[in-house]
């Protein structure tokens, strides 16, 4: 059984498969991670058939959850492309077996069986229009906001195509003690002087997967000093399809540090930007 989710909004789209992967994990499935984002493709694909080739007696139900497969250099994926579609079709019909993929992109044609029956497959895109006002309406009223239509449209207009940015600025709004915004105050509030206009911040942050530490401690830096705020820096980094550097249980490992109060977001991405 294969479940595809995929497209550009990776925050909708990360909800969506965390939503899933709790479902089933309250059935006590044996479950894996595999980041096909890495370096060593290949080896994390025989990882990943390793897992599903063996079964305790005990075990009716395998999960594995399938990260960013179709965002691997070309090269790369031309070496795995073909037994890459043999396993993924032999598990189609297999409901003991069940494939998560999730990534940012679309599938290469030779894979499009996964936008088909029996995939369930669901595309996440951009949100635009009266979706992306209804969904900022949605996102407001489940932290208590009341925000007038000009503010709403105001939210829209600023962080079309930022999903993360946008609930990231939900939050804060959802600490004021007056919950009533309208677009006046929303916009003395707002971190819309971010500093970074849009194109600038993501090139700032690509350069944190570089593989030079120069480079990634530059653009923290950077981003540091123009008051780009810890928290979205390192959500966009968790879930970035762009993602070959930082291995997701790395991730998952700062993600309950700071939880647990150990270390707070700023300075899990100086570790993060100095290991690498």
């Amino acid at each position: 059984m294969i479940i595809f989710l995929y497209g550009p909004d990776s925050y909708r789209r990360r909800k969506k498969l965390n939503e899933m992967v709790s479902r089933y994990k309250t059935k006590h499935l044996s479950w894996e991670n595999f980041d096909f984002g890495k370096s060593e493709t290949e080896k994390e694909f025989s990882r990943c058939r390793e897992f599903f080739a063996s079964r305790s007696l005990f075990e009716k139900e395998k999960l594995g959850i399938l990260e960013d497969i179709f965002a691997v250099p070309s090269e790369i994926f031309e070496g795995i492309s073909g037994d890459l579609k043999n396993f993924l079709k032999s598990n189609l019909e297999d409901k003991n077996f069940i494939l998560l993929i999730s990534g940012g992109k679309t599938p290469p044609k030779s894979f499009s069986f996964l936008l088909e029956k029996p995939v369930l497959f669901q595309e996440f895109g951009n949100l635009e229009g009266d979706r992306l006002v209804f969904f900022i309406r949605k996102e407001a009223r489940a932290r208590g906001l009341e925000l007038d239509s000009r503010a709403v449209n105001f939210l829209a207009e600023i962080f079309r195509e930022d999903i993360w940015g946008l609930i990231n600025e939900l939050e804060k709004l959802s600490l004021l003690n007056s919950k009533k915004i309208d677009a006046t105050r929303l916009n003395e509030l707002i971190d819309y002087y971010r500093p970074l206009a849009r194109p600038k911040f993501f090139n700032q942050l690509n350069g944190l997967f570089s593989h030079s530490l120069s480079r990634r401690l530059v653009d923290l830096e950077i981003l540091f000093g123009h008051q780009e705020e810890p928290v979205k820096i390192f959500n966009i980094l968790a879930t970035s399809y762009l993602n070959t550097v930082f291995s997701l249980q790395k991730l998952a490992d700062y993600d309950a540090a700071i939880k647990s109060g150990k270390l707070d977001y700023e300075e899990a991405l100086v570790d993060l930007a100095l290991e690498g």
